[in-house]
């Protein structure tokens, strides 16, 4: 059929625009930085966009799930207008975690050898069934003497039981790599159940005059990810300084790994709320209580605070066997809330990869070196023995949180032990361990 070079030409416009306002492009995202706080994470994306003029539709992906979208932020340069966003979910791409991919690599190599194996028996068994064939004709040769047929099956015999011992060997050896291969599989099945997790796509439609390319920034909030704060402290003489290393267990559940981010670390909370308290003014009145006709004055109470349960004389022991004896993990066993710290921000220099596994990732804040005075502390009524401690100076200065710490003492792990800045005064008090030199010895006095 021919076409006039008008129509042609108005076809190939329509064409054109079609392709541009008929079909919104796909367009990943790349994560550049991660704020984690207390519980959650803020994520900042990057990407670069051609848009042509009018208004166009661009879906972003490799977005996290469990997004809070009243924290969407979107900015768009080069005079394009965002007009407007919307989030769904992404059923088809396929979470490939570190660990997901490790083992895949490793199960792959394990039956490649096992192949590499079968080929070496099927070898085997040619040779055996030539040798077989060779010892029946050696027998049977004519004109051979007896000495002669002796010294080639013997020969063959010989080779024959070479070869049978090499064959059990490579059974041997397959059977093994049968059995890796289960624990493999085994392992694979667990790793693809924890990143299970369905991604985001955030559908964002612009405007522009004219056409042109805009790098765009978009940033979010997540709530499955956060840090606990963990210290080593280090003490390599009572006469020299406390040497504290500032870490931090950072995990993270999101659906999308991080890839070569720059960590910030944020003792803040937005899942707290921003907005201040308002004091309510309390009435009273009389209140008439008709089951009993009397007169009563009633004050109305607010609400309670819900609070932590907790038996009263647990110890850290009792609790921590508690946690443990849980069947499964939730990511709120990471978290430590505590009101009293300060809201303070890390910024870590190095990029860190940081897995969505749920799992804890060390990421070391800072070392500082922490002047202090040793003492012994004795309680011969409940322990026996005598603790060294140290007494911190000028502790406020370290932006501390509460967290577990682990104790070294001349180069040995002495245990494990807590910061505390609540019960901190003018010095912030560590333990260091018993100190097994010092005897303590309780005695009743005679009256």
């Amino acid at each position: 059929m021919a076409l006039f070079p008008g129509f042609k030409t108005t076809l190939l416009a329509a064409l054109v625009l079609l392709a541009y306002s008929g079909v919104a492009q796909a367009q990943d995202v790349t994560l550049n930085d991660v704020t984690v706080f207390i519980r959650g994470a803020e994520l900042f994306n990057s990407s670069k966009v051609t848009l042509p003029a009018g208004e166009s539709e661009v879906v972003f992906t490799n977005i996290a799930s469990g997004l809070n979208e009243q924290s969407l932020m979107l900015d768009a340069d080069n005079g394009v207008v965002v007009q407007s966003f919307s989030i769904k979910r992404d059923f088809l791409t396929e979470l490939v975690s570190p660990e997901v991919e490790q083992l895949t690599k490793q199960i792959d190599d394990e039956v490649r050898e096992q192949s590499k194996l079968n080929v070496q028996r099927e070898v085997i068994q040619a040779q055996l069934a030539v040798l077989e064939s060779n010892r029946a004709l050696g027998s049977e040769k004519e004109g051979a003497s007896v000495e002669q047929v002796n010294q080639m099956l013997e020969l063959v015999n010989r080779r024959m039981s070479e070869v049978l011992l090499a064959d059990i060997e490579l059974k041997e050896k397959i059977a093994a790599i049968d059995k890796n291969i289960e624990k493999l599989k085994s392992q694979l099945d667990e790793a693809q159940q924890k990143t299970g997790q369905t991604v985001n796509q955030v559908v964002v439609k612009f405007y522009t005059a004219k056409a042109v390319t805009s790098h765009v920034k978009l940033s979010y909030v997540i709530p499955d990810a956060g840090w606990v704060p963990t210290y080593d402290v280090r003490v390599n003489s009572i006469t020299q300084p406390v040497k504290l290393s500032y870490k931090a267990n950072v995990f993270q559940n999101s659906g999308i790994n991080w890839d070569k981010v720059n960590l910030t670390l944020s003792s803040g909370n937005p899942s707290e709320g921003a907005q201040a308290p308002k004091l309510q003014p309390w009435y009273l009145d009389f209140y008439q209580d008709y089951s009993s006709s009397k007169m009563a004055m009633s004050i109305p109470r607010p609400a309670p605070a819900p609070v932590a349960e907790m038996a009263a004389g647990a110890n850290a022991q009792e609790l921590d066997g508690a946690m443990a004896s849980r069947a499964k993990r939730s990511l709120s066993d990471y978290v430590v809330t505590d009101a009293g710290g300060v809201n303070t921000r890390f910024s870590i220099s190095l990029p860190y990869n940081i897995a969505s596994d749920g799992k804890g990732h060390s990421v070391t804040i800072k070392d500082v070196d922490v002047q202090g005075d040793y003492r012994y502390v004795v309680v011969p009524k409940i322990e026996p023995d005598a603790f060294l401690q140290v007494q911190l100076k000028d502790w406020e200065q370290l932006n501390l949180l509460p967290g577990k710490s682990s104790i070294f003492f001349e180069g040995s792990f002495v245990g494990q032990g807590d910061i505390n800045i609540a019960d901190a005064k003018e010095t912030l008090d560590l333990s260091l361990g018993r100190d097994k030199k010092v005897i303590v010895n309780r005695e009743t006095a005679s009256s």
